[in-house]
């Protein structure tokens, strides 16, 4: 058993069910191994749970930077970064989060300061480029269109956990995501923004059908 594994497992198991169901005596169990074994890589929980939270920036951050694809042009690129995000709030559970804030507030901190500003990066020159070209309106003011927009996504994150019983996360997350792309939109090219609608929803339809027949 090597630390790759055992901290991809270790991330799996946080991020989808959150860190205060897991001890480490816990986790060693799952990876059958013994504490000591685990101890020899990860000193401690916090040890772990810092080393998790490299592993989730690093993942967005990689997810973030192909979405940024040179072929993609801006309002592609836009809509792809709204894309990596709806993923990853489906992707990591609420309580992942949670259990970060209350018992890692360092280290919780450390990651959404982090996340912020991979998002910040990428998207405001995006949306610089894009007045300057026509395709986002000009009376926007990109600096804070993405704050804005980083707290649309954290309380639509909160807000897909609450509504669970009502709409489903993909629900939630894409009238999100079309009420900030036509907020944003410049009224010339809202064609070419449906356009590009229609491809994400056929992509995602053609991806949970995949997945559907693989199961």
């Amino acid at each position: 058993m090597n630390e790759i594994t055992i901290l991809q497992t270790a991330c799996r198991l946080f991020t989808t069910q959150g860190i205060q169901l897991f001890t480490m005596d816990e986790i060693a169990s799952r990876l059958a191994i013994s504490k000591k074994t685990l101890y020899r890589f990860f000193t401690s929980r916090q040890d772990l749970v810092q080393q998790v939270c490299q592993l989730v920036a690093a993942d967005y951050s990689q997810q973030m930077e192909a979405a940024a694809g040179p072929e993609a042009d801006n309002l592609q690129r836009v809509l792809g970064f709204m894309a990596v995000n709806v993923a990853f709030c489906k992707k990591n559970s609420l309580a992942f989060f949670s259990d970060l804030q209350k018992h890692y507030p360092a280290e919780y901190l450390h990651l959404t300061t982090t996340l912020n500003s991979i998002t910040e990066q990428r998207l405001l020159k995006v949306l610089e480029d894009g007045i300057v070209e026509g395709v986002f309106r000009g009376s926007l003011h990109p600096k804070l269109i993405v704050t804005l927009i980083q707290q649309h996504i954290k309380r639509d994150f909160e807000f897909a956990a609450e509504l669970v019983n009502d709409y489903s996360k993909d629900e939630v997350f894409r009238q999100g995501m079309y009420l900030f792309l036509y907020g944003i939109i410049a009224p010339e090219a809202i064609p070419q923004l449906e356009n590009e609608l229609k491809r994400y929803s056929q992509a995602n339809r053609m991806a949970h059908t995949e997945k559907n027949e693989s199961l």
